[in-house]
Formats: C-alpha cells, structure tokens, sequence
C-alpha cells in the first residue's frame, strides 16, 4: 500500500506485504510517523497491568524525542499504573526512563518501593515456612490428613 492512497487512514499506514509465491501472508504492521498523533490513553485503556505499562514503555521508547509529549505521556501513564501493582524493578525502570522530565510527583518514591519489597520478602518467608512444614511432614500422617479431608467432604 502507498502512502497517497485516497483511502489510507491518515493517523497510521498500514504496511501489508503481498502473498509470496506459496501463498502465504507476512506480518503486517503499523507504523505511526512523528509529525501524527496517536491516542495513548485509548490504547492503553484496552489493557491492565504489567501488559499495560510493557505496552506504555515500548510507545515511549519508540517514538522517541521526535514526538516528545507523545512519550512523556505514555511514561506518565505507565507510572500510575505500576503503582497500582507490585513490580518495583519496572517500577525503577520506569522512573529511570522518566529521569524527572515530569516533575517531583513522579520522582522515585522509594519508601514505597521499600515497604512492597518488604512486604514481597515476609510474603516469600512465610510461604517457604509453609512449605518446609509440609516437607518435613511424615509421608503416612499427610495421606492420613488426606484421607480424613475426603472422609470430612463425603
């Protein structure tokens, strides 16, 4: 497909390779130029999560300095939404990446980061506790345990 096609959308250009010799499709992809816009937030609204701040970071990272707002908004977005979660090193990575081009209140917050990585270790702990009780477990009381589980359940 050209560029001066009448009927190519103007925000996006749709590149699609014919059908080689055996029949078969290639991928086709969508660039977006640096001099269009793209709607970031209604793109991003279709995802949730990790999914979500992977796909916010490879906008920012691909359209680069030649669409400066286009990036730091994806950045922006992808800040607020790592917050929701867990994740801290894409937390650090995304706060990095930002480097305070969007002012204090997307600064590193490293008392949150401390107390999620906290929180993640005593998780960690008590769950590898949990385990090493059952581990430590003799072989016929747990099948033992088990049969009165399914004694209790009928």
């Amino acid at each position: 497909m050209e560029g001066d096609d009448d009927n190519s959308n103007p925000m996006m250009d749709e590149i699609t390779a014919a059908a080689d010799g055996d029949g078969e499709h290639k991928r086709s992809r969508l660039i977006i130029s640096s001099g269009e816009q793209f709607d970031v937030e209604a793109y991003a609204a279709l995802y949730s999560g990790r999914t979500k701040v992977v796909r916010l970071m490879f906008i920012a990272d691909h359209c680069g300095e030649s669409n400066l707002s286009m990036q730091l908004e994806a950045l922006r977005m992808a800040y607020d939404e790592i917050k929701k979660g867990e994740n801290t090193q894409l937390y650090r990575e995304v706060v990095q990446k930002i480097g305070g081009r969007l002012g204090p209140a997307y600064d590193m917050d490293s008392a949150w980061a401390d107390a999620v990585d906290r929180r993640a270790e005593q998780r960690k702990e008590k769950l590898e506790n949990e385990l090493n009780a059952y581990r430590v477990c003799p072989a016929p009381f747990v099948k033992f345990l088990l049969l009165l589980i399914c004694l209790d359940f009928g």
